[in-house]
């Protein structure tokens, strides 16, 4: 590797790490604010087991598998603000990535164009989030059951490892899917049952269950996994290819064509995980980060291998670490200009322009008497920024469903919200049975044709396109607006 190369991939990773910092410190994820009042919850009165947060489940047993991150993210914001915050998740996500890339010591050789990409696609989806804390335990994970001689050394501390992983993120459930796959893959290559293997992987389940929840926490596993709807309603679980994420192509296809290509340099147990996640991966968005870092040091080894395959042929090789060197510069120049691009956007994800600042503070100032219906993802917002009042829907309840509630409540309050917003049913019937005199309600914006893909996608599967505005239909009622912004307004009831 040149001088010239050296430099601009350790320029290029210094960059990354600064635009890392500036995007946690800038961007509010959705989630973050329920995030810190669990935390705070959990300190100051125990665990919550009920939801304390909606006013159309407060019956609904809570359960929160990131309560151990909640508590870390609250005890670091009180003492280290965002900023501090913003430092320790970028130094997780490096971490995780220098991890996946040390697993295999033997793969040093090309290890620059699958970290350099493995770090681009990772940069959509990084943010002040439990989730990239998982992905550094995912990355030590499998640095341990996927190195024979680790595996030997510390296949004792995996059980302990799990009951900490269960209680910080819902994660902990790949690397028990994972387990059980390497102990299939590896039973049909070998044709005998490894009782040692079995044994670890039953503890490390048996572990998970020491958590507040006990067995239940698997519930909230299950109805993850089994709500088809999210796959079209909640962005982080649509399928990777509504997003455009050119590392992630690059990635994808390098990686894909030189692990099949060479599948013979690699064992059965590693292929059907690579395959596995990659699949799981393309099926849902927020899996892609555990692909990455599963596939980074196996498409390293996989350009070893590559080279290895051509070199009878005359002049192979200088031709192929040619193009090695190509791919190198074009790699760097479509994660520049992905970092790049995410850089100048912050401004429209930051908290004055995509949350209703102004306007909680409006509310804030002249609290109702009756409920508060907003949009799903400033959720987790209202509740960090006003506690006073509930919310009817946030980000911890897409799958939140129950046949036992009482009358007064929701059996599934994301689903009401969906089919109100979609106009399946009267928004009357839901204000009336919850009390909510206030709407507050985003911009009226024109979408783009990219912003409009998923909805559109789903129309011509389930033959029916999601939200629509009904702000219409409470003027037309004689609510009236009495507050207005750039990002926001609010309606309340005219009776």
């Amino acid at each position: 590797m040149s001088a010239k190369s050296n430099f601009l991939i350790w320029t290029l990773f210094i960059f990354i790490f600064f635009v890392l910092v500036l995007k946690a410190n800038n961007y509010l994820d959705p989630d973050f604010g329920w995030h810190l009042k669990v935390g705070e919850i959990a300190l100051s009165s125990g665990i919550p087991k009920l939801d304390p947060f909606s006013y159309s489940m407060p019956s609904f047993h809570f359960i929160n598998h990131e309560w151990a991150t909640d508590i870390f993210l609250k005890l670091s914001y009180d003492s280290l603000g965002f900023f501090g915050l913003s430092l320790i998740f970028a130094t997780a996500l490096i971490l995780a990535i220098y991890v996946s890339f040390r697993r295999d010591s033997k793969s040093l050789p090309f290890w620059e164009v699958p970290v350099i990409l493995g770090i681009g696609t990772l940069l959509p989806y990084f943010a002040l989030r439990p989730q990239v804390l998982s992905w550094l335990l995912w990355a030590i994970f499998l640095a341990l059951i996927l190195n024979r001689e680790r595996w030997s050394k510390w296949k004792f501390f995996l059980p302990p490892f799990f009951m900490v992983w269960a209680n910080f993120h819902g994660s902990f459930a790949a690397g028990i899917a994972a387990l059980v796959l390497l102990g299939i893959f590896r039973y049909l290559k070998e044709r005998k049952l490894s009782w040692s293997f079995t044994i670890i992987t039953l503890l490390c389940l048996l572990s998970t269950l020491i958590n507040p929840y006990g067995p239940r926490i698997w519930k909230e596993i299950w109805l993850s996994i089994s709500d088809a709807s999210l796959r079209w309603r909640i962005a982080e679980w649509q399928p990777a290819f509504f997003s455009i994420n050119l590392p992630f192509i690059l990635y994808f296809v390098i990686s894909s064509f030189l692990i099949w290509k060479n599948k013979r340099g690699f064992k059965l147990d590693e292929l059907g995980l690579f395959f596995f996640f990659a699949f799981w991966g393309l099926s849902s968005k927020r899996n892609v980060p555990l692909w990455v870092i599963l596939s980074i040091p196996m498409t390293i080894k996989a350009f070893s291998l590559m080279l290895t395959k051509i070199k009878i042929i005359p002049q192979a090789e200088v031709r192929f670490k040619k193009a090695y060197n190509w791919t190198l510069y074009f790699s760097i120049s479509a994660v520049f200009l992905q970092a790049l691009g995410l850089l100048l956007s912050l401004h429209t994800y930051k908290e004055e322009t995509y949350y209703p600042k102004e306007a909680v503070s409006y509310l804030s100032n002249n609290l109702p008497k009756g409920e508060i219906f907003s949009i799903y993802r400033w959720g987790g917002y209202l509740i960090w920024k006003l506690p006073e009042k509930k919310v009817f829907v946030d980000g911890r309840m897409p799958s939140w469903r129950t046949q036992d509630s009482p009358e007064s409540e929701s059996e599934n309050a994301m689903r009401d919200y969906t089919n109100l917003v979609s106009g399946f049913i009267s928004y009357k019937d839901i204000f009336n049975k919850y009390g909510v005199t206030v709407v507050l309600w985003e911009k009226s914006a024109q979408k783009g044709s990219l912003d409009t893909l998923p909805q559109r996608f789903e129309k011509v599967i389930w033959g029916r396109s999601r939200p629509f505005d009904f702000i219409s239909d409470l003027e037309k009622d004689g609510w009236d607006m009495v507050y207005e912004d750039n990002v926001s307004v609010i309606f309340v009831s005219a009776r």
